[in-house]
């Protein structure tokens, strides 16, 4: 049976790791929002300057658009709103962190990133909870 009850435990614990998890993805980009992107792109650059297949001229754009998509990503899951599209994109942005990160070999950060992928992973397919959100208040589970 599908958990549609807003009381139910199943909707409650799904509602409190979506705020959670959404909180901990928006505040990375916040962050970096605030610290300014050039301290960030500097930081990227820096970590990719051993990585010849990893140009400056791709980098630079990723790093400027990077903390905008995580604060997006992180805000739809916190309230639950457009939830499946958010943990789809999220999906696919730690993907492209992970790329990054194995073509560095920091394999310890690409297994952080992979606890990531594995949250991303349960609140998509456990998404039938998610009735205490924008969503679930708009009658249906987006």
């Amino acid at each position: 049976p599908v958990a549609t009850d807003r009381h139910s435990d199943a909707a409650l614990a799904y509602a409190l790791f979506r705020l959670t998890f959404g909180v901990n993805v928006m505040m990375r980009g916040v962050v970096r929002i605030a610290l300014g992107s050039p301290g960030f792109i500097a930081y990227m650059l820096k970590q990719f300057e051993a990585v010849p297949v990893m140009p400056p001229a791709f980098l630079v754009p990723f790093a400027t658009v990077l903390p905008y998509v995580e604060t997006l990503i992180g805000l739809l899951i916190l309230v639950g709103f457009q939830t499946r599209t958010a943990l789809i994109a999220g999906s696919l942005m730690i993907t492209a962190l992970t790329f990054g990160t194995m073509m560095r070999q920091d394999f310890t950060i690409a297994w952080l990133q992979l606890d990531y992928a594995i949250a991303f992973f349960l609140l998509l397919a456990l998404r039938k909870w998610n009735v205490i959100s924008v969503d679930g208040m708009m009658g249906g589970k987006t």
